[in-house]
């Protein structure tokens, strides 16, 4: 099918293609080169991409891992401090216990 562009051209197969076989050999060889090192430059971008994503990912989970475990030991520091003043409470009670009952 000749389109209106071609009719305009003297001659488009040989415009497009070269007028030897050899010439048009060439062409089409660098024409899918050109076609393959663009798909593998895409390619290489989305590796270089998922990679950079990764790291990121990894990051964000040791980070995230930190503040679990400093969560966590704030919590049992707390309880722990918390266990020591009612210990202490019980301790004052059960000697203020004694004091009133020798009286």
């Amino acid at each position: 099918m000749a389109f209106k562009k071609d009719h305009k051209r003297k001659s488009p197969m040989t415009d497009d293609y070269g007028t030897s076989l050899e010439e048009a050999f060439e062409n089409g060889m660098e024409a899918t080169t050109a076609h393959y090192q663009a798909i593998l430059f895409m390619y290489k971008q989305l590796h270089d991409a998922l990679i950079k994503k990764h790291a990121e990912e990894l990051e964000v989970a040791r980070v995230q891992g930190k503040l679990e475990l400093f969560h966590e030991l704030f919590n049992m520091f707390a309880l722990s401090e918390e266990k020591e003043k009612i210990e202490w409470e019980l301790v004052l009670e059960g000697s203020l216990h004694r004091l009133v009952q020798v009286e």
